[in-house]
């Protein structure tokens, strides 16, 4: 009730003078608010006076921050407009200060990103494939320098000097740069695969026990996707401490078997299997022509091992398992056809009948 009360005594005591300039301040704003598309377009326009699309103006980063700056920026004078009290009048300037800032950071921000703007073009011009990698990192780098500066420029509008503000942390700087001994190698190492690039997204590594697909690269980590579609976090420290396998740079992978026959299967089956199995290989349009090698190679006390190595042209980790299947069933389908079994693991014990010998002993023994 009392608000209300408040706010039917400010209404009653305004004057015809005071009233005039409400209704010119919110005509002010009115007026921004329909011109804020218009005057943003212009803008862009002047510094992209090239591009007839009109869609491209819209999309570009500083576009919608533009247009929210021409309505703040009415606000603002319509503010002025009213004569507002001088303390009012002050946190009214910070508040438009700081939007301006948000504003312009958030230009910026868009401008860095991945999606559009330069680090656009950097990725189509300058990366093999389309790659995604430095685009995605360096994008992280410079939003976070953005929002640094941002808000250290909004410590100004507060009358807060950043630097005597840094300085006076003393001591408690020395620990906060400890704490960040860790970040800042973990940083350095993110520096260091970006440039040495020993892996990008999209790619499939080994690094320690961990093997997956990388999905992201980000200055402090990078994430790797599992075979059972885990996501594991990595240091990038790890990387520079610890052997990194890039599968997905391979231009082959190898594949072989070893086939273990019982011990009673005769010369001329192997001989026949080994070459049954070189003809199925050699018309395997996936198995490079070349590299097939098939050996009957050993003979061990369980068993006549026959030795197969072969490459292929398949680089996708999936794709390869599905290869590898299906040159297993053509091997299965040479033995089966020759009705020859795989030998178990294990050995064969000999036992040597000597019954006869003995009711032999046992007779002499009684006419003794």
């Amino acid at each position: 009730m009392e608000l209300i009360q408040n706010i039917k005594n400010f209404f009653s005591n305004i004057t015809q003078y005071e009233l005039t300039e409400w209704g010119i301040a919110v005509l002010v704003v009115i007026v921004f608010i329909i011109l804020s598309p218009i005057l943003s377009y212009i803008l862009i326009k002047m510094f992209n006076w090239k591009i007839k699309d009109k869609e491209k103006i819209k999309n570009n980063p500083f576009y919608k921050p533009l247009k929210w700056l021409v309505v703040f920026t009415g606000v603002y004078i319509a503010a002025n407009i009213v004569n507002p009290s001088s303390e009012l009048m002050l946190y009214i300037n910070r508040i438009y200060r700081i939007m301006v800032i948000c504003l312009v950071a958030k230009g910026l921000v868009d401008l860095v990103d991945p999606k559009h703007g330069i680090l656009k073009k950097m990725e189509n011009d300058d990366m093999p494939d389309g790659n995604k990698t430095v685009a995605n990192f360096t994008s992280k780098i410079l939003k976070y320098v953005i929002y640094i500066g941002a808000g250290l420029l909004i410590l100004t509008v507060f009358d807060i000097n950043p630097t005597s503000l840094i300085a006076g942390l003393g001591v408690g700087s020395a620990v906060v740069a400890l704490a960040a001994q860790d970040f800042v190698k973990n940083l350095i190492s993110g520096f260091s695969i970006m440039s040495d690039r020993p892996f990008l997204v999209g790619d499939w590594i080994a690094v320690g026990l961990v093997e997956g697909t990388v999905i992201e690269i980000s200055f402090r980590c990078t994430k790797i996707k599992t075979a059972d579609n885990s996501v594991v976090t990595i240091q990038n420290s790890a990387f520079t401490t610890n052997n990194v396998i890039n599968w997905s740079r391979m231009e082959q992978r190898r594949y072989y078997l070893n086939i273990k026959l019982p011990l009673e299967t005769n010369s001329d089956k192997i001989e026949k299997i080994v070459n049954r199995i070189q003809f199925v290989l050699e018309n395997n349009e996936k198995v490079v022509k070349d590299s097939i090698s098939v050996h009957f190679n050993t003979i061990a006390l369980d068993g006549v091992n026959i030795y197969i190595n072969m490459y292929t042209d398949i680089i996708n980790y999936e794709e390869y398992l599905v290869f590898r299947e299906e040159v297993n069933e053509q091997v299965l389908k040479v033995l089966e056809s020759e009705n020859v079994k795989i030998a178990y693991p294990g050995q064969n014990v000999y036992v040597h009948q000597v019954e006869e010998e003995v009711q032999t002993v046992e007779t002499v023994q009684k006419k003794d």
